[in-house]
């Protein structure tokens, strides 16, 4: 009768608690098991510190190499189960992060896309993965370059002897931009030498400038003209530093 109390007892204990009875002395035994299976995930960057940061450049194209994560769980018999990593943060100019298979299994290629870098700084921050089922933990610096505002200066006639000179920017300028162009206008019987001035006006992409040489004695006595040649001029403005000159003619 008191075994089959015992029993009981033991039975309705079991029942009510949280806790599982087991073998004090092969404790070290469970915790070891546990580690070891923790072993079976990687998670890492490819090629481990190949890369300190990954650089982008103002408009959110690669410089260097694409970073790629390997991230896989070894189940049995050696084989490797991919695990598509989770992004925890990033920075808030980053807009999204795609992972895309490779031709190594197991291994993700990471596409980052972000915002236009505008400012004259140069950013950065941190992109933090959490792999699935194993809950490591893995980050990135991600470095995007300042953003270089391009002058792309040309000319075009859009009428005889009528040339319209463009100056064109990547990004709205901060303040009054002012381009002095050197140019030749010529034809058979000579050349004219000239300077035009463009001005860009603040928070805009574009300004022109026209000429109309069909009162000129290069005209009048000589023809149409043949061409124009731009030379590298004067850029004057705010913050001049941030632009370099671009000729497209």
């Amino acid at each position: 009768m008191k075994n089959i109390l015992f029993i009981l007892s033991l039975v309705i204990w079991c029942g009510c608690s949280n806790e599982i009875p087991f073998d004090t002395n092969r404790a070290e035994d469970m915790v070891a098991t546990r580690a070891a299976n923790l072993d079976e995930y990687s998670f890492e960057i490819y090629g481990g510190a190949l890369s300190a940061y990954y650089q982008y450049d103002c408009k959110g194209n690669l410089e260097k190499v694409m970073p790629a994560i390997v991230s896989f769980h070894r189940g049995d018999n050696n084989s490797i189960e991919p695990i598509i990593p989770q992004v925890l943060t990033k920075p808030v100019w980053i807009d999204s992060i795609a992972h895309k298979t490779t031709m190594y299994n197991g291994m993700f290629a990471v596409y980052v896309y972000m915002q236009n870098n505008i400012s004259s700084k140069e950013r950065s921050g941190d992109i933090v993965w959490q792999q699935p089922e194993s809950n490591k933990i893995l980050s990135i610096k991600i470095v995007q370059e300042a953003g270089n505002n391009h002058i792309m200066i040309a000319v075009r006639e859009f009428s005889k002897n009528h040339p319209v000179f463009t100056a064109t920017t990547t990004y709205p300028v901060k303040k009054d931009i002012t381009c002095r162009i050197p140019y030749e206008a010529y034809n058979d019987g000579g050349k004219y030498d000239g300077n035009v001035s463009i001005t860009i006006p603040k928070g805009e992409t574009k300004g022109t400038y026209e000429m109309d040489y069909n009162g000129s004695p290069l005209v009048y006595y000589h023809g149409d003209i043949k061409g124009y040649k731009l030379y590298e001029g004067t850029i004057t403005g705010d913050d001049i530093y941030n632009y370099s000159f671009v000729r497209y003619w």
